[in-house]
């Protein structure tokens, strides 16, 4: 007993006693044992290899994987709190950290890069290495963002500057007031038009007329109902008003902003949205890929000498696109009729419809924020061949 064996020789017959080896647990039985596997993982973190964790990342809980570069973990998967995720990897400098975009990576990712650390955010809208196969999980996800983050086979996100964030924070808030103004505006007018009573078309005729027009309905409770949202209405003017003055403060000092606004159809509120969202123009490397990065160019689906050009891809931030949709609307209406792009896009909506020349334009309009962003100057409009050779007269 306790690890003794007795055995008897046979050539001699005497008692021998020898202690026999420790005994090995039956089950499922690792390559090497746990000392070994910890040694093997000090040397990776001791190379100078790279390191590439993948973090699944969520509000409460973030789940780390950390592979090398030749795939071997480095570590054993973990799951930490969130708000300690800063301080568990603050002794990991040499680490590659890959987040998939979703709420608050941006926060997270920037206080990564604060601490000294290599961030990359993941597209998670063009990332398909989650889920394959029905089958996921934390744990999974988290070695899928690895092994993507090591092979270099990620759709990267830009890391927008805390100041961008900020004007797109206000500039949302300010369209959720509109939206539902709008909406309450709308249900005004559809309601008084159901008992035979209408309010002129445009804005300023439905707060001269709205509340006349409501007190002339017969029911008390729904004239009541009517007044509590007409005043609703009016507050939410108010605070978007609130909003736009507070948005002046990014508009002052920010010379871009100011040249943004000497293109037309390009207002206060469009320039804004355009600094938010483009943040640095440099990472785009020609205007084509900028129009193409804010969905104003057409779908296309090609096989072999087959080429089918569809409507627009719509990727990008939808309240820009819609915001230079509207300017190139004020564009073909208000600008003068000599000027060149009119022109162009009047020709076009004879051949191809209003919508499309619409549309068209508003690529153009990009284009044109991209140059006078990378070249930081302002919109210089172009004049017809005929006007040119009369000044040089």
């Amino acid at each position: 007993s306790g690890g003794m064996e007795c055995a008897v020789h046979f050539q001699t017959g005497h008692l021998r006693i020898s202690r026999s080896p420790k005994p090995v647990m039956k089950g499922r039985q690792s390559s090497f044992s746990h000392n070994e596997k910890g040694r093997h993982m000090k040397q990776i973190i001791n190379s100078n290899k790279k390191v590439y964790c993948g973090v699944d990342f969520h509000k409460n809980t973030s789940t780390l994987c950390a592979l090398s570069q030749d795939g071997k973990q480095v570590e054993p998967l973990v799951t930490v709190k969130t708000k300690m995720l800063v301080q568990y990897l603050s002794n990991k400098k040499e680490w590659v950290i890959g987040i998939e975009v979703t709420g608050g990576a941006n926060d997270m990712a920037e206080k990564l890069k604060a601490s000294g650390h290599e961030v990359v955010l993941i597209n998670s809208n063009q990332f398909r290495g989650i889920g394959i196969g029905g089958k996921k999980t934390d744990q999974r996800d988290a070695v899928a963002l690895a092994n993507a983050l090591r092979l270099g086979f990620i759709p990267e996100v830009h890391l927008r500057t805390k100041r961008s964030r900020e004007i797109k924070s206000l500039l949302t808030s300010r369209e959720h007031l509109v939206q539902a103004r709008v909406d309450a505006i709308n249900h005004i007018r559809g309601t008084l038009r159901e008992y035979g009573i209408t309010i002129n078309a445009g804005v300023e005729s439905f707060y001269s007329d709205a509340f006349t027009k409501i007190n002339e309905l017969n029911n008390e409770q729904i004239k009541r109902a009517l007044l509590l949202i007409f005043e609703r209405v009016k507050i939410l003017k108010s605070e978007e008003k609130q909003i736009e003055s507070d948005l002046q403060v990014f508009t002052k000092d920010d010379e871009k902003i100011q040249k943004l606004q000497s293109i037309p159809g390009v207002g206060p509120i469009t320039a804004l949205m355009m600094v938010a969202v483009v943040d640095d123009i440099t990472r785009f490397k020609n205007s084509k890929l900028f129009a193409a990065y804010l969905g104003l160019v057409p779908k296309v689906s090609a096989s072999a000498n087959m080429r089918m050009m569809g409507s627009i891809t719509r990727s990008g931030s939808e309240m820009l696109r819609r915001y230079l949709i509207h300017g190139a609307r004020a564009w073909m209406r208000y600008s003068p009729k000599e000027d060149v792009n009119r022109i162009w896009a009047e020709r076009l909506k004879e051949r191809r419809g209003m919508n499309k020349a619409t549309v068209a334009l508003a690529h153009r309009i990009s284009r044109i924020c991209f140059a006078v962003l990378r070249d930081n100057t302002i919109y210089k409009p172009r004049l017809r061949k005929e006007e040119v050779n009369e000044k040089a007269a």
